[in-house]
């Protein structure tokens, strides 16, 4: 089941949040506070983007969302608990469908996802939805000196798999 964004959900993600999504996110922040940063996501999505929470047993386990971080250019997270598994096929499917609304409807150029080199999960994710390596890992790129990977969906270029009736070739 998926809902809306709420500030309660959201804080439960990040307070439990699994440790390989906050060795790849809080790398990339200036700090590692699971409540600053459940107040910045939520307040970023709520005011410049769309998202969704995924549920597990009563509880939030993850959350996708979208946010512009430039005109036209949409960052792509997805992120979870322990349980992250048992809401990954609803976002990704929630994923796909406002991927291509972006990319098609609001004419946005862009969608792009830096992920952690070391964090095969969400390459496969990222890859199931479409996106492309985008060059080579970008070195010393985490606060930590780690690499990441940024993948991308350009119009035209690689969002068949965003589109509503997409068969893969066999």
């Amino acid at each position: 089941m998926l809902t809306e964004i709420t500030p309660d959900g959201l804080d439960y993600i990040a307070c439990n949040m699994r440790e390989v999504d906050q060795a790849e996110i809080y790398n990339l922040l200036a700090h590692d506070n699971w409540v600053r940063f459940s107040w910045e996501a939520y307040h970023l999505i709520l005011n410049n983007g769309r998202g969704r929470l995924a549920w597990h047993n009563g509880r939030p386990c993850g959350i996708g969302a979208f946010t512009e971080c430039r005109p036209g250019v949409w960052d792509v997270w997805m992120l979870g608990t322990n349980d992250f598994r048992a809401g990954a096929v609803p976002l990704l499917r929630w994923g796909r469908k406002e991927a291509n609304d972006i990319l098609s409807v609001c004419k946005g150029i862009r969608l792009q996802c830096d992920s952690r080199v070391g964090h095969p999960e969400a390459h496969k994710m990222i890859t199931a939805m479409g996106g492309l390596p985008e060059g080579p890992p970008m070195t010393s790129y985490g606060k930590d000196g780690s690499a990441y990977q940024r993948y991308v969906w350009l119009p035209g270029e690689n969002d068949a798999v965003l589109k509503p009736g997409f068969v893969r070739a066999a």
